[in-house]
């Protein structure tokens, strides 16, 4: 039982960590997404030349446009042919080759996830679909379109004990995009115990990747309930955290988190 429920967590603190290089810092609130939402559809153009940098072989004539095939969808970067949509990538991952298209997730509401919470003050609200998280979006909101904080819910189906997830999400992060760690605690928050991880690593101000020229700071707070984990992220370039801290921290200070943890979750420091 015991080794079961260490792969449970390794899981939960990988779906947190790993997949920020391409979602969970969030994209620039307001930018166009490649290929998450279908277009308008239209018609194939018959008689279209040959793509720039691209020859016909020799000696085979160029075919005529012809309209796509039952069940295919098009490549990425191409327009859509007549009757068919991109494809939309699932949370936290890139669409496959050939998936049907997917429907557009619907954000939830603080309530639908028990959260009582003021907004950051003076941030605008963004657009939860203009941000990919490896979870369940509810809420986003930014104050100059690179900064930003995210709300969003994992369904783990057990409980997750906060110090285990710490751990594990630090060690993921520190390895996966070589971050600093800067804070690494188990504290209260919303009136449950809950992983409070700040890191710094390379990035553009707006997401971090271990690779970029910008130094980026991520503050983690996920509260983990019995079946649920509760994820607030805010992402920042390095030069301008201490005053978005200072507006995340009075955003924390008037949560209110429903549900409950297990008495091993409540002791967790």
């Amino acid at each position: 039982m015991r080794q079961s429920n260490f792969k449970i967590l390794v899981v939960g603190a990988v779906l947190i960590a790993a997949p920020l290089a391409q979602a969970g810092a969030a994209q620039q609130p307001g930018a166009t997404q490649q290929d998450t939402r279908p277009q308008e559809s239209t018609a194939p153009q018959q008689g279209t030349a040959p793509q720039q940098g691209t020859t016909p072989q020799e000696g085979t004539p160029p075919q005529e446009s012809t309209p796509p095939q039952q069940g295919t969808a098009p490549q990425t970067g191409t327009p859509p042919q007549e009757g068919t949509a991109p494809p939309v990538p699932q949370e936290g991952t890139p669409a496959q080759p050939g998936a049907a298209p997917a429907a557009p997730v619907t954000p939830l509401t603080p309530e639908q996830i028990g959260l009582q919470l003021i907004p950051p003050q003076g941030w605008q609200q963004g657009d939860p679909a203009a941000f990919t998280v490896p979870g369940q979006i509810c809420c986003a909101w930014s104050p100059d379109n690179v900064a930003s904080v995210v709300v969003f819910v994992q369904k783990t189906g057990q409980p997750l004990n906060p110090r285990a997830l710490l751990d594990q999400s630090a060690e993921a992060l520190k390895s996966g995009v070589g971050a600093e760690v800067q804070t690494s605690e188990v504290r209260d928050v919303g009136g449950m115990r809950a992983l409070w991880l700040v890191v710094t690593a390379a990035g553009n101000g707006a997401a971090i990747d271990g690779k970029g020229t910008v130094r980026t700071t991520q503050h983690w707070v996920a509260i983990p309930r019995q079946d649920d984990v509760v994820i607030f992220l805010m992402t920042s370039p390095e030069s301008s955290f201490p005053t978005n801290e200072a507006t995340f921290a009075s955003m924390l200070q008037g949560l209110q988190v429903a549900g409950t943890q297990t008495p091993e979750q409540k002791a967790a420091s």
